[in-house]
């Protein structure tokens, strides 16, 4: 587990801001610097040439033509040369430094001192100290880099603050969802959470929502199914140990009568066994097919045949309308899927009614569809209809024996032919169920 795993949503949303508060100090102190500090030398440079220029005037103008530079006027010089802090070197015509001034040290600027349209000597300053700035650029330079130190700071506590704020605004919804979720967690599948906060948190706290009524209704139909098992079960049993009960007591003196019942209910147990078997070969993960080139019409066409005589006798029309549609596919697995289909039709429609099977070619797909005119389903049923031991009217089911497991083998032989199966339904309409596969190619 990552250090970032175990730190908490606040304290990765403080380190986050403070982080960026430091980086935006940073950065603005970095270009400050790198900005301020050329134009603070340059304009410290000008002004030392200013200063030079000005002192190079008053040297001219105390400069005596005759007698050359006179004591009186270095004096002067130098006292007005402390008055504005500076050092001053002075140099005559040819160069020489003159005694009684400076010497100029460190970052000095120099001006010529013209006097009577000639060129007499030289004057070059410096701060005193040698440094180009004075103390009061020093000053204001030392106050920038402490108010940039002040900025960090307060930007550091402000992040802080919003990070507080904001983490309390994003842990609140979600430990709402947490709390749920431990719910959930621990058996209480009715727990559900509060739509509130930013609209990808409420869109979290729908989708668990949607999870816990998915859950819940599972456990109900896990419950439904264990006990439909309990019952499909119990009636063949209880009707052997009865039979083989009595005939231990010699009450029953037709014993071919009472094997021929204990065989009936020993069938009724062996198919509903065989349904399940059915379910799990078709759920496996390596469910194998043995493909080849099949004309799916034909194998509906059997499927067909096979039914006919049920659906004659339950009073209900069989329309059929088959159209040659080649398919890579088991052929025993897809006659599985059209025989689970026709059965569930025959099962949910009442005599008088009518159920259509039609086979064709659609958009490069083999399409075959089932249409009843049954009792249908709820639409709020629909998506679990393909859920196993799912059945839409649980006590006509009973009574016709089906275990609620036929269209679910049915989607998982679709899924392995690499195909989808649909269901449009409407209560007291009918059903019609759409099996789209893969097709080879038009069959002409």
């Amino acid at each position: 587990m990552g250090l970032t795993s175990r730190v908490g949503l606040r304290a990765r949303l403080a380190l986050s801001l403070v982080a960026v508060a430091l980086l935006g100090v940073g950065v603005a102190t970095l270009l400050a610097d790198l900005g301020l500090e050329p134009r603070v030398n340059a304009a410290a440079r000008a002004r030392l040439q200013r200063s030079a220029t000005h002192m190079a005037e008053i040297a001219a103008e105390v400069y005596h033509d005759g007698a050359g530079w006179r004591p009186a006027a270095i004096v002067t010089l130098g006292h007005l040369a402390d008055i504005d802090g500076l050092r001053v070197t002075l140099r005559g015509a040819s160069g020489a430094a003159i005694a009684g001034l400076g010497p100029a040290v460190g970052s000095t600027a120099t001006a010529p001192v013209v006097a009577a349209g000639r060129r007499v000597g030289s004057v070059t300053v410096s701060q005193t100290g040698g440094s180009l700035l004075t103390p009061e650029e020093l000053h204001l330079r030392h106050s920038l880099d402490r108010l940039h130190l002040v900025a960090g700071a307060l930007s550091v506590a402000a992040a802080l603050v919003v990070a507080f704020v904001l983490a309390q605004t994003l842990a609140r919804p979600l430990r709402r969802i947490r709390q749920t979720a431990q719910a959930m967690e621990q058996g209480d599948l009715a727990a559900r959470v509060g739509l509130t906060g930013d609209p990808e948190v409420r869109a979290v706290g729908h989708a668990l929502n949607r999870l816990a009524e998915t859950l819940e209704h599972e456990e109900r139909l896990r419950k439904e199914s264990v006990a439909d098992l309990a019952h499909e079960l119990r009636t063949p049993v209880t009707g052997l140990l009865s039979r083989i009960e009595a005939a231990q007591d010699g009450v029953l003196p037709d014993v071919p009568a009472n094997l021929a019942a204990m065989h009936t209910e020993a069938l009724r147990l062996a198919r509903f066994l065989d349904d399940l078997s059915k379910l799990a070969d078709a759920q496996s993960p390596g469910l194998l097919l043995d493909r080849r080139t099949v004309d799916l019409a034909e194998v509906t066409r059997a499927e067909v045949d096979v039914h006919s005589e049920a659906f004659v006798a339950a009073g209900i029309a069989l329309i059929v309308d088959l159209h040659p549609a080649l398919v890579r596919g088991d052929r025993e697995r897809l006659g599985q899927i059209v025989g689970n289909l026709l059965s569930n039709a025959l099962r949910y429609t009442n005599a008088g009614g009518s159920v259509r099977v039609s086979v064709a070619l659609a958009g490069g797909s083999a399409v075959l569809e089932v249409a009843d005119t049954g009792i249908g389903i709820e639409p709020d049923e629909l998506r679990f209809v393909f859920k196993r031991f799912w059945r839409g009217d649980k006590s006509r089911s009973r009574v016709t024996g089906g275990a609620g497991i036929g269209l679910a083998i049915a989607d998982e032989l679709v899924r392995a032919h690499d195909g989808r199966i649909d269901v449009e339904s409407a209560p007291g309409r009918g059903s019609l169920f759409r099996v789209v596969v893969p097709a080879l190619g038009d069959a002409g």
